[in-house]
């Protein structure tokens, strides 16, 4: 009996050793860390990429791309980046959107050679010079979704255009993103956000909303387009950058991990709120006057418990997320996913 239990007590201390190495080196190692958690916890192919979108200036007109590469500020194909230019109020230095101005949804871009080409429905095109931007380094530091963020200003020819285009009369400029300047956006994770199952990270963006990447569902769209006898909406309306397809309606607001393809990986951070923008249509920049498909989505896409009463009134569609690993990703890449433990 004495050695048995003296047999026992050291096999309970060689297993509580073993395990402390192992906590050790899952403390240490993100690398480990993470094929423990495969191995635990495997992701689940739950579809594939149907649709990449890049959207240059934001609230402009997006690129469909057929691939592109993830990067810690948002996709990439070619010189196209996403949401690397932002329309400004040169008198207030606050950052604009199709909220403010409808017709930024009508604005085409082209990057080609380092030079930005604006156009849009019957205006003559301009072109933007990015290498003399960069030279002469005109910094401005503005505000974007309340906090500061410094970018340099495109020149007199690039607002002379976005003014008349869009018929302001406002002053307006063009900023564009430059890694490294001055910025108060990073994307640091809130415990009150809805459906929220991250521990603490900080994203680094350039001018999107809040996350660097917006995933929605094929099914989620044409769900909520089953809910209107005719008009029905575009993937446009929403503006995300990766379209899943071959999922159930509204899965996104399950996944905690995503893996597209062989490289890229990506954490959930929170549901995408909607705002009025999601009421413009994309080809006519024009308002609808029923509210919808907004008023729709507040019918049953309320966030649960203590979002709910801090958003109101303001629905969810699709999930935002911060980058874990870069990588290429294509239209037609198996996307997997590993849900979260607990719904909401």
């Amino acid at each position: 009996m004495h050695l048995r239990g003296n047999f026992e007590l050291a096999a309970a201390a060689g297993i509580s050793i073993g395990a402390l190495a192992v906590y050790e080196l899952a403390s240490k190692s993100s690398s480990f860390r993470r094929w423990l958690n495969d191995y635990m916890d495997p992701m689940i192919l739950i579809g594939t990429v149907g649709e990449l979108h890049i959207h240059p200036i934001k609230s402009s007109r997006s690129h469909m791309v057929s691939e592109a590469f993830c990067s810690e500020v948002g996709l990439r194909c070619g010189e196209l980046r996403d949401r690397y230019f932002v329309i400004i109020n040169g008198d207030t230095k606050i950052a604009l959107t199709a909220l403010n101005i409808p017709r930024v949804v009508l604005i085409e871009t082209a990057i080609k050679d380092n030079k930005l080409t604006m156009t849009g429905q019957q205006a003559d095109p301009t072109t933007i010079d990015l290498n003399a931007v960069a030279q002469k380094a005109n910094v401005v530091r503005v505000s974007c979704k309340g906090k500061q963020i410094e970018g340099l200003d495109c020149g007199d020819t690039a607002g002379a255009w976005l003014q008349q285009f869009l018929e302001s009369t406002e002053p307006l400029r063009l900023l564009y993103f430059w890694p490294g300047l001055f910025s108060e956006r990073q994307v640091i994770v809130d415990k009150n956000w809805e459906f929220i199952a991250v521990p603490y990270r900080k994203d680094e963006v350039a001018y999107p909303n809040r996350t660097p990447y917006m995933a929605l569902s094929q099914a989620s769209l044409d769900d909520l387009n089953s809910k209107f006898d005719s008009q029905k909406y575009e993937m446009r309306n929403f503006r995300p950058n990766i379209v899943v397809v071959g999922c159930p309606a509204y899965d996104e607001d399950l996944w905690n991990e995503v893996r597209i393809g062989d490289h890229a990986k990506f954490v959930c951070v929170r549901a995408c709120i909607r705002c009025p923008i999601t009421t413009i249509n994309p080809n006519t920049a024009e308002k609808a006057v029923d509210g919808e498909p907004l008023k729709t989505l507040k019918e049953y896409r309320q966030p649960p418990g203590e979002a709910q009463a801090q958003k109101k009134e303001w629905p969810v569609l699709g999930v935002q997320m911060g980058l874990d690993e870069a990588g290429v990703i294509k239209v037609g890449d198996p996307v997997y996913v590993r849900y979260k433990k607990f719904p909401h």
